[in-house]
């Protein structure tokens, strides 16, 4: 990686952990997840939202993204990192945003059981995610440098794509691993905003 820090943007359940790690692992270099650093410096995303509220969670949020910016990684942002000027030109200007886009069709089973994420609480989680979803897609758009489809494929897949479509390994074939087939879609393993 000669480009500074791979940001993986993307709404809530669209694999940015799972795909971040596989990345890095490919790249060999370090994953860096902010919510779940978040977590370990001030709880879980529910209690920092019912003690301070989402505004302290988002500053806390930024707090991060400026500790991790310059470090030769892939990042995983929270899904609502975005939202905030500051946060976009940071992850802009040093690094590169890749956009896992995912849909309706493809979150649903991936948020079943999953009552971790406060801005999902209430009757139905799929419908507050598409909600949120709705208000934050362009914004995703707009910044991402790469817009790869996350709805289907696994991690490892769509991790080596990334790779190769940044040029980070010239000349893979996808199918020298027999295994990435095989594979469960990505998004399964997050469990942050």
């Amino acid at each position: 990686m000669n480009r500074g820090p791979i940001f993986l943007i993307g709404p809530m359940a669209s694999g940015k952990t799972s795909v971040g790690k596989a990345l890095a692992k490919l790249l060999g270099c370090e994953f860096i997840d902010t919510d779940k650093i978040v977590v370990q410096r001030h709880g879980t995303i529910a209690e920092i939202f019912a003690r301070s509220g989402e505004a302290e969670f988002r500053r806390l949020e930024t707090e991060t993204l400026k500790e991790v910016a310059a470090s030769y990684s892939v990042i995983a942002t929270g899904g609502g990192s975005i939202l905030s000027p500051e946060n976009r030109a940071l992850i802009s200007h040093s690094g590169t945003p890749v956009y896992l886009e995912i849909d309706e069709a493809a979150v649903t089973p991936r948020l079943r059981g999953q009552g971790a994420r406060p801005l999902l609480a209430g009757d139905d989680p799929v419908v507050r995610w598409v909600s949120i979803f709705a208000e934050r897609e362009q914004i995703y758009q707009e910044l991402a440098e790469l817009v790869v489809d996350a709805r289907r494929k696994p991690p490892r897949v769509l991790a080596r794509d990334i790779a190769e479509r940044l040029d980070l390994l010239p000349g893979t074939d996808l199918n020298t691993d027999a295994d990435l087939d095989n594979a469960a879609p990505a998004g399964n393993d997050e469990q942050t905003n």
